[in-house]
C-alpha cells in the first residue's frame, strides 16, 4: 500500500526535511565569506619602506622605542617617525635635556601615523631629544 506522501497532487509542493534549507543556505553563505576572505587578505601584507639610511622611531604606550638615536654629523637622514598611540606625539631635538637648550629640530605634534621627515645637518655633539606633548619620552642624540 502506498502512502500518503506518494501521491504527488498538482500544484501542492513537498516539504523538506525541516531544517534541510537551513543547512544549504548556511553552507552556501560558509563558501561564499572563505571566498572573500581569500580574495580580500590571502597574502601577507608587505613590510614598509624607508628611505635608505632611515632612523626609526616609534611612539607607543607614550613611550620611545629607542633611548638614543646616533647620527652622522654635518648629514642630513631621514627620520621615520611612528606613532601607534591615540595620543599626540612628536619629537624634538634641543642642544640641552628637556625644554632648555636651543631647539635643534621639530615637528608638530602627529596622530596615528607614520611621517616621514628630514633632520640635519647637524654638528657632531651630543643632544636630546624629547616628546613635548609628553615630556617624560626623552632620550639622547649622539652625532658623530
Amino acid at each position: 500500500m502506498r502512502s500518503r506522501a506518494d501521491f504527488h497532487h498538482p500544484g501542492v509542493r513537498r516539504r523538506s526535511r525541516p531544517g534541510a534549507r537551513r543547512r544549504v543556505a548556511v553552507g552556501g553563505l560558509i563558501a561564499i565569506l572563505a571566498l572573500v576572505v581569500t580574495a580580500c587578505g590571502g597574502g601577507a601584507t608587505p613590510a614598509p619602506t624607508y628611505p635608505p639610511g632611515s632612523i626609526v622611531v616609534t611612539a607607543k604606550d607614550r613611550k620611545f622605542d629607542l633611548d638614543t638615536i646616533r647620527l652622522k654629523a654635518d648629514s642630513e637622514v631621514a627620520l621615520v617617525f611612528i606613532n601607534r598611540d591615540g595620543d599626540m606625539h612628536n619629537l624634538a631635538i634641543r642642544s640641552r635635556s628637556g625644554f632648555d637648550g636651543d631647539l635643534i629640530f621639530r615637528f608638530d605634534p602627529v596622530g596615528t601615523s607614520t611621517e616621514v621627515l628630514t633632520v640635519g645637518p647637524i654638528p657632531a655633539g651630543t643632544y636630546y631629544f624629547l616628546c613635548e606633548v609628553h615630556p617624560s619620552m626623552r632620550g639622547t642624540v649622539v652625532v658623530q
